[in-house]
């Protein structure tokens, strides 16, 4: 009997030493980084900049609750972020030269908002991104992108289009498993 509480008490001092039976600890394996952990503080005039859905410091709605909104912040490391596992994202590439005449940003907040929680919007200066641009054939602006980890990128094709409405961008989100209708 004492022989056998000896060998378990050696069999637990291993596990929580974390020595395996070779005499080295097994590899360490961390968590995948959220997408938050490149996320800096508020900004608005930045050329790459993610909308994000979360309270918004100071507010609250009429029961006391923290009231939400769509916040941009600031991008610590985009190659890091887009390397997350954790979400999908939306590009959103447009020109900071050319102002925004018929409301495009609007709508796209408007996506940020509805496909909170399943998809992050990512708003990019074109111009300021140009190995981006090269990597997605990007020849007309504005272009949109859906790319997440482990999948293969799929574009809108503004240039192909010729004219379009923001309809034909939510129904082409909605083609790839995006619907703002909650499907």
């Amino acid at each position: 009997m004492t022989r056998r509480l000896a060998a378990l008490a050696l069999s637990a001092l291993f596990l929580i030493s974390g020595v395996s039976c070779n005499g080295k600890k097994p590899a360490q394996t961390t968590a995948p980084s959220s997408y938050r952990d490149y996320l800096g503080e508020y900004a608005y005039d930045l050329p790459a900049l993610c909308m994000v859905w979360e309270p918004v410091e100071g507010e609250t709605d009429e029961n006391g609750n923290p009231a939400y909104g769509l916040q941009y912040r600031e991008i610590k490391d985009l190659n890091k972020l887009l390397a997350s596992t954790d979400v999908k994202f939306l590009l959103y590439f447009h020109s900071s030269v050319y102002g925004d005449n018929v409301g495009i940003t609007a709508l796209v907040e408007e996506i940020a908002e509805r496909l909170n929680g399943r998809l992050v919007v990512i708003s990019l200066d074109a111009g300021e991104f140009n190995d981006l641009v090269g990597k997605y054939q990007i020849t007309m602006l504005p272009e949109f992108v859906l790319y997440g980890y482990g999948i293969e990128a799929k574009t809108f094709g503004t240039a192909d289009r010729g004219s379009w409405t923001m309809q034909e961008v939510v129904d082409w989100l909605a083609e790839n498993g995006y619907s703002l209708n909650g499907g």
